[in-house]
């Protein structure tokens, strides 16, 4: 048991040690000790101490509650990953880091899968588009309350740092060796209709619902590619499903060779998520049984994907 657990906390330094820095450096750093004493206790010669560990915890934000919990049958814990500035665009960054870094800790595994079942248009798809991924902000500030919506998207001055990080994101999202995407029929509705809900506030402009519908037609486009493709650009495996029943929430599922986390959408643009073997299980059986009650229209089910292309882009038509 204590051999697993510090394995685990090993596992999660590594998924959230800075990019382009040495676990052992950061860790001689961050607990003031030289490198050999931190070797001896990644080898496994040495404990972490309790001081280290919540040090190491605070630092990376790591829980060590989930650690614990996840070899422990009777106990379940969840990462709501709750932001940690008071500042609301330092905490979006935050939260789009946090999922910059699972990928970039999963896309170079050859048994990398990613499972998505969205009743919303993934954010992983569209998060390199300028409009699309702005009127997301958008929606998250109005709902925060805490800074002044924009009334222009193309006024909004997004930090470099923000866009670049959507950028990565869609990019390390295409390298993953194998993504399954299963949909709602009516995957663009809902976010049609939250964007004419904005421009009868005046919270966008009629010039931003045209750009909005031009960058919507051009995810349509690069998903009806995908779908006949059947893989990304960068190499990586794409599997789209249509659901045929509803489902109520966001559920997704990223699993490699020695790392597996289950995601929650929560928050609008947040997702608690756990890395419980019991709650993986359970989320990887509950994505399963909703692709058994769907239909493949990626490299296969020509006359549904059209059927399903064409009201998509029905749907857009109405902004």
């Amino acid at each position: 048991m204590k051999n697993k657990i510090v394995n685990e906390l090993i596992t999660a330094m590594k998924a959230r040690v800075p990019e382009k820095q040495n676990l052992a450096g950061y860790l001689a750093d961050t607990l003031c000790m030289g490198k050999e004493a931190v070797y001896r206790r990644l080898r496994g010669e040495v404990s972490f101490t309790l001081e280290e560990v919540a040090l190491i915890s605070r630092r990376l934000g790591i829980s060590i509650d989930q650690i614990i919990g996840n070899h422990l049958s009777d106990r379940v814990t969840f990462d709501l990953n709750l932001l940690k500035s008071s500042d609301s665009m330092e905490g979006y960054y935050e939260i789009i880091h946090r999922y910059l870094q699972i990928f970039d800790y999963v896309k170079k595994d050859e048994t990398t899968e990613v499972y998505t079942a969205s009743n919303l248009l993934p954010f992983t798809l569209y998060s390199e588009y300028e409009y699309l991924s702005k009127f997301r902000l958008c929606r998250w500030i109005y709902q925060n309350g805490e800074i002044k919506t924009p009334n222009s998207l193309r006024d909004m001055q997004v930090e470099d740092r923000i866009v670049s990080a959507h950028k990565k994101l869609c990019e390390s999202v295409k390298k993953c060796r194998k993504t399954h995407f299963i949909w709602d029929t009516n995957i663009f509705y809902s976010f049609v209709k939250e964007i004419k809900y904005f421009a009868v506030l005046k919270l966008i402009t009629d010039d931003d619902v045209l750009h909005l519908k031009t960058e919507l037609y051009q995810l349509l486009a690069m998903m009806e590619e995908l779908s006949v493709t059947g893989e990304f650009s960068e190499g990586g495996k794409v599997c789209f499903y249509l659901s045929n029943i509803h489902f109520e929430a966001t559920y997704s599922y990223i699993e490699k060779r020695d790392f597996q986390i289950s995601l929650l959408r929560v928050y609008s643009i947040n997702s608690m998520d756990s890395q419980s073997f019991y709650i993986c299980r359970m989320q990887c059986n509950w994505i399963q049984s909703l692709k058994r009650h769907s239909i493949l229209i990626s490299e296969s089910g020509e006359m549904q994907r059209m059927d399903f292309l064409q009201k998509q882009q029905a749907i857009i038509d109405s902004l």
